[in-house]
């Protein structure tokens, strides 16, 4: 398992939620979505999505009051 900067284990890394993404058949997902196909948990998928969105490789639009859905940017 690849770590963080602390030290700790990653569950999962931000290549395997960019490689997740190959694996929806639609052209955005959502982090419940994304946890589900990794098996993690959707507080692990966010942490990683915001991570790729700092280093523009997923975009992401605020759909409705609580909904959030992520795409991979062409970059990526």
């Amino acid at each position: 398992m690849a770590k963080d900067g602390i030290g700790r284990p990653r569950d999962v890394t931000s290549e395997d939620v960019l490689t997740a993404f190959d694996d929806v058949d639609k052209p955005v997902a959502t982090g419940t979505l994304l946890a589900g196909l990794l098996d993690v948990s959707k507080q692990t998928v966010l942490r990683r999505l915001q991570e790729l969105e700092e280093e523009g490789q997923v975009e992401r639009w605020k759909v409705g009051s609580r909904a959030v859905v992520w795409w991979p940017t062409d970059e990526s």
